[in-house]
């Protein structure tokens, strides 16, 4: 899997081997990064990423090649964590990231210690398991780790019903294949 994009646009990133992870496909992830930069206006100069489930962290990885300040890369497989720590040792990109094992369902108060509230979160749960995407992120939010206005990109599969998360609102919806790619964007506290 190829870096579509920014300073490290080219290089290869690896994912974890095993059936527990469900890597975006390179045709869903070109489609969700031109949505973001073109039609949602993000610049990621800056931003502070949430990356969970975060498989190879190839979403996250991706947001740091195009100028994020830091990403929280958070998965619950060991397999995962090994490989995320590669992707990133192979880009020199430790000073940028924090690797965390942990169930974000379950969410412990270290998870994000030391840790800024996060811009923009990357969600892309198994697709059984896409309800933890809301546990999570009410939880995170709930405890001041997302920022007003922050947006958070939730992966599914194309059949399910969408969730509502309370505190963000959906702003856009889009199929790619047999993925649903779904849009919030954090309320601001006085609305």
């Amino acid at each position: 899997m190829k870096i579509i994009g920014g300073t490290f646009s080219g290089r290869v990133i690896h994912s974890p081997k095993g059936k527990n992870t469900r890597p975006t496909s390179s045709r869903v992830k070109e489609s969700l990064f031109n949505f973001l930069a073109h039609g949602a206006g993000i610049d990621f100069n800056g931003l502070h990423i949430l990356d969970i489930f975060a498989g190879s962290g190839s979403l996250g990885i991706e947001a740091l090649s195009r100028g994020a300040r830091f990403c929280n890369f958070i998965d619950i497989e060991s397999q995962a964590i090994s490989t995320i720590e590669s992707n990133i040792r192979s880009l020199n990109l430790e000073e940028k990231s924090n690797v965390r094992r942990s169930d974000v369902s379950k969410v412990d108060q270290y998870i994000m210690k030391g840790q800024k509230p996060v811009d923009l979160i990357f969600s892309d749960p198994p697709y059984k398991d896409a309800f933890k995407t809301k546990v999570a992120i009410e939880d995170f939010a709930n405890r001041g780790w997302i920022n007003n206005g922050a947006t958070l990109i939730a992966e599914s599969s194309s059949r399910d019903e969408v969730e509502l998360i309370s505190g963000f609102e959906i702003t856009k919806k889009k199929i790619v294949g047999d993925t649903q790619l779904c849009i919030y964007v954090s309320k601001t506290v006085d609305e």
